[in-house]
């Protein structure tokens, strides 16, 4: 956040700013924090492609999907640089031990119908 926009806030705004930084970094500090949000960045059509040809109203409604996730990026952008990356890193991580588990129990069920 720029010292200039900080100057121009009221002290209400300056405190609800501090409160909802507070929050984004609470909800990030847990897996399903970083779940929830990353899945929300899924529906947004974040990482799609939104132009859909002659479509111009489903262009038009991706792109929109898009400004909310581009919206969501820029908070966390804007609380710390760092939470953007480390959410990408940590839901890589997260899916990882979710096949890893998925994997265990397949093999687990395989094991116990032989």
């Amino acid at each position: 956040m720029s010292d200039e926009l900080s100057e121009q806030l009221s002290p209400i705004e300056a405190f609800e700013r501090g409160e909802l930084a507070k929050a984004f970094r609470g909800v990030l500090s847990s897996a399903e924090g970083k779940r929830v949000l990353f899945w929300v960045l899924e529906q947004s059509a974040i990482y799609a492609d939104a132009f859909a040809g002659e479509n111009t109203n489903a262009t038009n409604y991706s792109l929109g999907l898009q400004a909310v996730g581009r919206k969501l990026i820029s908070k966390f952008d804007e609380v710390d640089p760092r939470l953007y990356p480390r959410l990408l890193l940590d839901v890589a991580d997260l899916k990882a031990m979710d096949r890893a588990a998925v994997a265990q129990a397949t093999e687990k069920d395989e094991e116990e119908d032989e």
